[in-house]
């Protein structure tokens, strides 16, 4: 069960998301809607870093941790803009050390620059609410919140983080970010992506987080 739209949990995951692979925010959202609908509520959102360690002790603290997204505020690298060729993956090692199959869809990403090695990571995410519906306005600083297992202040660069509450209450009329849309990890809930099934081109691509 989500905790109240006009609120925050004591902790959680927090995500911002923009351009990426060359999609805007929108076409994103609306694909993960598709995969969400198409299965059984449950979909699976493409992280540039691990975050295994935090979210071990997030998921031994609370049964079904939320995940919370607000849109990006920096502008996008061009390499999100443009990406060049993108890389789907299928499947992966959970944080039960077992591989896991994608129950619906695939996780893209762009490839990586010159010879670096690719490395992707996804969230194991169900809501049973429309993911393209924004919700009620909820608004808070990153100053309110802080890096769960460090207690120290959520960086600028921090993509993807598990953070807690500093101070109360957070769930306000204004604030830097707005939570556009929430949902629950499940299991396995983080994954490290091994299972490669190709690289497409940009032009033929259909994209997706």
């Amino acid at each position: 069960m989500l905790s109240s739209g006009d609120t925050l949990p004591e902790a959680f995951c927090w995500t911002k998301f923009g351009i990426e692979a060359g999609d805007d925010a929108s076409a994103i959202r609306a694909r993960k809607e598709r995969e969400r609908r198409e299965g059984g509520g449950f979909f699976y959102w493409g992280i540039g870093s691990s975050i295994a360690p935090s979210l071990r002790l997030l998921t031994r603290q609370y049964a079904a941790p939320e995940i919370l997204f607000t849109p990006m505020l920096s502008r996008p690298a061009s390499v999100d803009v443009f990406p060049g060729r993108i890389l789907a993956w299928r499947g992966g090692q959970g944080l039960d050390g077992l591989q896991h199959d994608l129950r619906s869809g695939v996780v893209t990403s762009r490839a990586p620059q010159q010879a670096r090695p690719l490395r992707h990571f996804a969230l194991v995410c169900a809501s049973d609410d429309d993911l393209e519906t924004d919700l009620s306005p909820v608004y808070f600083d990153p100053e309110c919140v802080v890096n769960l297992r460090t207690g120290t202040r959520v960086g600028a660069s921090q993509v993807t983080s598990v953070v807690r509450r500093e101070q109360h209450p957070l769930a306000q009329s204004h604030g830097r970010y707005r939570v556009a849309f929430r949902a629950k990890l499940v299991p396995p809930y983080f994954l490290v992506l091994r299972d490669l099934d190709f690289g497409l081109p940009l032009a033929t691509n259909s994209r997706a987080s």
